[in-house]
């Protein structure tokens, strides 16, 4: 019974949230009573509605109706719902205006970030607050298993993350443990979408770096990478990167004798039309990450 009341409180709330004005402002000061708030959070419709008051409040309710999960924050990244509300607080609020977040996740240690709602917690803080002392932090803590993150199902988002907004400094921890195995990176799942980051994002003495390391593979672990839809990828990447790595990817495929077998599938196809290869393309899906 209690879940079906919460059902038509949210539906309740969402409407005076929509409806705007007086009864906006209504919804707005229900949702700033901290059992309420953590109550609906924690429930599928109820989650949608706190999120949509975090959308429409100004930061000031934001920050108080966002209070409600003080002391809850470990519980509700655990939670296929209450995840979405920590998520939109850290799109709408800084860390400063809702410091008890970041403390929080401190508490929680890095392994959050191989955590499958962890990881996104990590993610949206690196998307809008990188430079925040407490990200800096809790970033410095994660990293300093960058090497289990690389190609962990979940923590490897956080490295991708890091690669696209975090420090220079960051960056610079994450390119040297890539290179220490690029090739077996290259070819594990997450790995490859960190290396394809890498490729694009990191400085370009770093990108020079690992597309070389790449190049000189030997030539049988070379072909297989760019035999397969992951590997692919990554070679796409690395014509992107620098204008001398596309000017050498493009002498391998073409030397390699591969581009006939190349042809025969819908990720080789899309490689050598963004190698200028090939009159064949897929226009509607090149440079668009694959998806195996």
């Amino acid at each position: 019974h209690a879940g079906a009341a919460d059902v038509d409180l949210a539906a309740e709330l969402t409407n005076q949230l929509e409806a705007g004005g007086a009864s906006r402002q209504e919804a707005l000061r229900r949702l700033s009573e901290p059992s309420l708030m953590r109550r609906l959070s924690f429930a599928p419709a109820g989650c949608r509605a706190v999120q949509l008051a975090l959308e429409v409040a100004d930061r000031s309710s934001a920050a108080q109706v966002a209070a409600g999960l003080q002391g809850s924050v470990s519980d509700a990244i655990g939670s296929p719902n209450a995840n979405y509300v920590v998520q939109k607080i850290l799109t709408v609020l800084t860390p400063q205006e809702v410091p008890f977040v970041a403390e929080e996740l401190q508490g929680a240690g890095p392994a959050l970030a191989c955590d499958e709602y962890g990881c996104r917690i990590y993610c949206r803080l690196l998307e809008h607050a990188a430079e925040d002392e407490s990200t800096v932090r809790l970033l410095d803590s994660a990293l300093a298993e960058v090497d289990v993150l690389l190609t962990h199902p979940f923590g490897h988002h956080v490295v991708e993350g890091v690669l696209e907004h975090g420090l220079a400094r960051q960056q610079g921890e994450i390119i040297p443990v890539l290179r220490k195995g690029v090739m077996r990176t290259a070819n594990s799942r997450p790995g490859a979408y960190v290396l394809e980051k890498a490729l694009l994002y990191s400085s370009l003495e770093d990108r020079r770096a690992l597309a070389s390391d790449v190049l000189a593979a030997l030539p049988s672990e070379l072909h297989g990478l760019m035999r397969s839809q992951l590997g692919c990828m990554v070679i796409r990447a690395m014509l992107r990167s620098l204008p001398a790595v596309a000017q050498q990817v493009r002498q391998q495929l073409t030397e390699s004798g591969l581009m006939s077998e190349l042809e025969t599938t819908k990720h080789g196809r899309r490689l050598l039309a963004s190698a200028g290869l090939s009159s064949v393309s897929d226009s509607s899906s090149v440079g668009a990450r694959e998806e195996a």
